[in-house]
């Protein structure tokens, strides 16, 4: 249901969202860490960075960072950068069938952006802590 452009922008702005205040992260170092593709983020803080949602710290030793606070940045908002076909309409014309699942389709989209409009990057992050809480190691 995700294209990877989405699934992987939002591991790069929840692992920017674990970094302590005034830190930063370079591309390169993430795309090891979280074993990514380093041309594939290159390209997604490119658009991530245009629209707002992170910041760039240039020169050596430099990388990303968050632009705002977890709970200003909406999922919506990430998703919308990086899904192209997030804004496409889906046609209700035509046949009775194609009319039907158009319909279906449109209130199922609907429904997700409405979701994704209510979850922050504070939400998801929230998510990642309650998980890694409940890791229990063993010696």
């Amino acid at each position: 249901m995700f294209p990877k452009k989405v699934y992987y922008g939002l591991r790069f702005v929840l692992a920017l969202s674990l970094l302590k205040e005034n830190s930063h992260l370079g591309v390169a170092e993430l795309a090891e860490k979280e074993e990514l593709p380093v041309k594939f983020l290159e390209a997604i803080a490119v658009a991530l960075r245009k629209n707002g949602i992170i910041n760039v710290k240039r020169g050596a030793g430099g990388g990303y960072f968050l632009a705002r606070s977890l709970g200003e940045i909406k999922l919506y908002d990430i998703v919308l950068i990086l899904d192209e076909k997030m804004e496409k309409e889906i046609s209700t014309s035509g046949v009775n069938s194609e009319k039907a699942v158009g319909l279906f389709m449109n209130t199922v989209k609907a429904d997700y952006i409405k979701l994704l409009k209510n979850y922050s990057l504070e939400d998801l992050m929230s998510h990642y802590s309650d998980d890694n809480e409940r890791i229990m190691y063993y010696i």
